[in-house]
């Protein structure tokens, strides 16, 4: 399946890029994740803590819609889907 995953700031930077389009076998943003890291091994201090838990950081949305809200890191995913990585920023 092909999978449009944006990545915002610090994520583009452990990939050298804000887009990518991947070519993905799998079904879980599980596996996706290892996958990445696989193929972008900074991406593994950006997404896991020390303890290599992962980062309560960072946001991922699948289709416009928070992994939170829906089966976190098991989501499975489908041809098309478009994800984006990010840490939210809130201000005053």
């Amino acid at each position: 399946m092909k999978l449009k995953i944006k990545f915002l700031k610090p994520f583009s930077d452990a990939v050298d890029k804000g887009e990518l389009e991947l070519d993905f076998n799998g079904i879980t943003l599980e596996e996706l994740l290892k996958v990445l890291l696989d193929r972008y091994p900074k991406l593994k201090t950006e997404f896991y803590t020390k303890t290599n838990e992962l980062s309560e950081n960072m946001c991922i949305f699948v289709n416009d819609k928070p992994t939170s809200a829906l089966n976190g890191i098991k989501t499975k995913l489908k041809n098309g889907d478009e994800l984006i990585f990010f840490i939210p920023i809130s201000g005053g």
